[in-house]
């Protein structure tokens, strides 16, 4: 962009200086035509009342001298004004970059702030997606474990259920032994009560 603008500044100048050589030739062209056709600024006697006038050599030289100086002043003062009117047309120009270079920083840091925007909002939504899918995989894992304590329960019990305990027909001593052999703690250290029927 930087480089487009200066691009664009050194073309404007190329075509004022062009200008300026324009406006110079044709000044130059203004002042040959004028001095064609322009009377002498001889200085007429005090004493003059009409009538034909004779001039010496010296007198005419000076004319054309203050004629010349005239001519000099004039092309300064149309110069001056060309090279006032080239000054401004480049300040115009330059405060126009500017302002445009301005605008375009302005709009692409409004891109940029709005990028950022829209990436911290993506990683916000991404963050709690991935927190909401954590849950539920905690939570469905939960209940899995519930389900299973639960189905293991289940089968125990109907396991000691169907469990039938035959006594020997000896004496009961060797019953009661036999249920004393019996472990009193689960595989996950819980109290394992027997029934008094099984006693």
């Amino acid at each position: 962009k930087l480089s487009q603008a200066f691009h664009l500044i050194s073309v404007q100048k190329t075509l004022l200086e062009h200008e300026v050589q324009g406006l110079r030739e044709a000044l130059i062209n203004e002042r040959l035509r004028r001095k064609q056709g322009k009377a002498l600024p001889l200085q007429e006697p005090e004493d003059y009342h009409g009538g034909a006038m004779f001039y010496s050599p010296r007198k005419v030289k000076e004319a054309r001298e203050r004629q010349q100086q005239q001519e000099l002043e004039e092309e300064q003062q149309q110069l001056q004004k060309a090279e006032k009117y080239r000054q401004r047309e480049e300040a115009r120009q330059a405060k126009a970059e500017a302002a445009q270079l301005r605008r375009e920083a302005r709009a692409e840091a409004q891109l940029l702030k709005a990028r950022q925007k829209a990436e911290r909002a993506l990683e916000k939504a991404s963050r709690a997606a991935a927190r909401r899918t954590a849950q539920r995989l905690q939570q469905s894992l939960k209940l899995s474990q519930k389900g299973r304590r639960r189905s293991l329960k289940a089968a125990v019990k109907a396991a000691s259920k169907n469990t039938v305990v035959i006594e020997p027909q000896g004496n009961r001593e060797a019953s009661s032994a036999a249920a004393a052999a019996q472990p009193t703690q689960s595989r996950h250290g819980r109290q394992i009560t027997t029934p008094a029927r099984y006693r």
